[in-house]
Formats: structure tokens, sequence, C-alpha cells
């Protein structure tokens, strides 16, 4: 228990990220930073995925499996936490549609080359896939592919007739661009 103290007492006075993962729940863990702590409890500053505040966890040390920190997660989430109320903010984008069959044609190529909105396209009703729209032909269109926490995921071309549907600027592909453009260090 002497080396979680030690990052306990670090996050508590330098309210340094921690990701605490709990026993028995592998589908999630909390992000925050550590307010106290003793010998059997931890009370940490719960934040969302969008860097919000989320009320207190107080947690049994038993009861944590690990605790990430200093790493790539941890480091994108304080920028996500820093820039959280631009994050919030919206652009509105005039994205006009016609009823023809060439709806996801006319949509995807105002997006062409605009390198400050990343979109989600829905493939065969399935799958999104999410990044900048890179390149639009008649047949097919290239995204340069953003993962979860702005990683640049390299480019891929995909057909124009595989499109379902769009999802644009959500606050999900704001994060992603907020933290693209951080690892890219144009912030």
């Amino acid at each position: 228990m002497e080396t979680f103290n030690k990052i306990f007492e670090r996050s508590k006075i330098n309210k340094e990220l921690l990701c605490f993962w709990k026993y028995n729940d592998n589908d999630g863990f909390w992000c925050g930073y550590v307010i106290d702590y003793n010998e059997t409890l931890v009370k940490i500053q719960h934040y969302t995925k969008f860097g919000k505040p989320d009320g207190i966890i107080i947690a049994q040390i038993a009861n944590i499996k690990s605790v990430d920190f200093d790493d790539d997660y941890t480091k994108a989430m304080q920028i996500v936490i820093d820039y959280s109320k631009e994050l919030e903010k919206e652009d509105k984008i005039n994205l006009n549609f016609s009823e023809n069959e060439d709806w996801d044609f006319e949509i995807i190529k105002k997006l062409e080359g605009n390198f400050e909105i990343v979109s989600s396209v829905e493939l065969n009703n399935s799958d999104y896939i999410t990044g900048f729209i890179v390149e639009v032909t008649e047949t097919d269109f290239v995204l340069r592919c953003v993962g979860k926490i702005g990683e640049d995921l390299g480019l891929v071309i995909y057909k124009l007739e595989d499109i379902t549907g769009f999802r644009i600027n959500d606050i999900d592909n704001r994060k992603r661009c907020l933290l693209y453009k951080w690892r890219k260090a144009s912030l």
C-alpha cells in the first residue's frame, strides 16, 4: 500500500488525474483526482469523459484492482478538463440536403477538406467510422480516422454506397477533434 499512498498523495496535492479500476468491473473505471484518503478509503473527485465534474466517489481501497497514472489517457483527459468549456460550444453547420438518391454525396462533399470538423459516418446501418473527410469522388471517400482520444489512425478509403447516416460535430466528435489538435500541437 505504500506505493498507492504515494500516488494518492501526489494526486491530492497536485490534482493529478488517476484512473481507478475495481475488481470484478472490467467494463469501467473512474477518472479523477484524490480529495482525501486513509488506510481503508479513498475519496475521488470524479470527471465525465467530457471533462465535467461528476460528483464524489468514496471507495474502499481493498476493492481497487489498479490505478493508472501518467499515461496517455490521463494526459488526454487533463486536456479535455482544461478545455471543457470550449468543448461545450457547438458551431452551427449548415448542411442542406435534398431528397434525391445522392443525399450522402451532397453531405459528404460539403465536409470534404474541413479539418475543423470531425464526423462519424455510419456504414451499412451498423458501424460508425470517425475522422476528417479528406477526399470525395463520385464512388468513394477518404477518411483520416481519429481515435477516441485523438489518435491519428491513418487514412482509409470507403465506398459511398455504404453510407447510411452521419453524426457531425457532436460532443464526442468535438472531443476527438480537440485531442487530435492537441496531439498535433496546434491548440
